[in-house]
């Protein structure tokens, strides 16, 4: 690789400009240069939902605080939104105690063009822990010039996985099915800490990118291989320790009950009828 090749390589890999001013893994600086490169066709709009106080942990609050964005911030609890609302006392900032549902009157659609918000504004930030990926692909009048939304990282980069349609479940979606998502609506991946993904649209990508195509483990570095295997008992094994990365260290996973734990031809006769063998 020639200095021109190293150098046009550096600078489409945006791994290299991860920084944190309020963001929590290094999302601050991949959007900072970002709209470096696309600061001649900016509107300086955003929008943030699970937006907590404005700042904790924000995507969105140093192109408030340092751009001088204009943004819609959207939090549901209503003690974290009487924070937000205290935290920014000016009207370029649209401050809303909604929750954001993928179908009904609070999809994402029409919050925003309720208030008046452009078809492709700047900056989209998707993080509630679990729909993201329905609320991303609810979208339809919209379509924002960057997005960054969360995807489960702890799923190996070769499955496929969505949660059910339902706000009361928070389990999330892999990597590759958000990917596979954006793709059929016109975004482009060109970068990811260790919980998001950023796209592109389509409409500006040469702008960010001279990527054509991508890789997935390069884009998301692979996860370690968790494979899960049984005994002839019905004991269920894993290759290593499952780690529960909100929670707990799994050692063993158990769907049979105890009492069913043995090979089935040592079932009495009660746990036959049982398990119907």
């Amino acid at each position: 690789m020639n200095d021109s090749e190293k150098v046009n390589s550096e600078k489409f890999n945006f791994e290299l400009y991860k920084k944190n001013i309020f963001s929590q893994n290094g999302e601050d600086g991949i959007i900072e240069e970002i709209f470096k490169r696309i600061k001649n066709i900016s509107d300086y709009h955003c929008c943030e939902f699970g937006a907590w106080d404005g700042k904790y942990l924000s995507n969105t609050y140093n192109l408030i605080k340092n751009h001088n964005y204009n943004a819609l911030l959207i939090e549901g609890d209503k003690k974290r939104f009487i924070e937000l609302k205290n935290n920014f006392q000016t009207n370029k900032v649209i401050k809303l105690n909604k929750f954001v549902n993928f179908s009904g009157e609070n999809t994402l659609d029409n919050i925003l063009d309720n208030n008046n918000f452009k078809k492709n504004f700047d900056f989209l930030s998707i993080d509630i822990d679990g729909n993201d990926y329905h609320i991303f692909e609810s979208m339809s009048k919209f379509t924002p010039k960057i997005a960054c939304i969360e995807f489960n990282p702890t799923i190996p980069n070769d499955v496929s996985f969505i949660q059910k349609r339902d706000m009361n479940i928070n389990q999330g979606c892999s990597g590759k099915s958000l990917i596979d998502l954006a793709l059929k609506k016109n975004y482009f991946p060109i970068a990811s800490t260790i919980t998001n993904l950023f796209f592109a649209h389509n409409s500006i990508k040469q702008i960010i990118t001279k990527e054509s195509s991508f890789n997935i483990d390069k884009l998301i570095p692979p996860t370690n291989k968790n494979y899960i295997f049984c005994g002839y008992d019905g004991t269920v094994f894993t290759s290593q320790k499952s780690i529960l990365n909100w929670h707990l260290e799994v050692k063993k996973v158990s769907i049979l009950p105890f009492f069913l734990i043995k090979h089935r031809d040592n079932y009495n006769i009660f746990q036959k009828i049982f398990f119907e063998v």
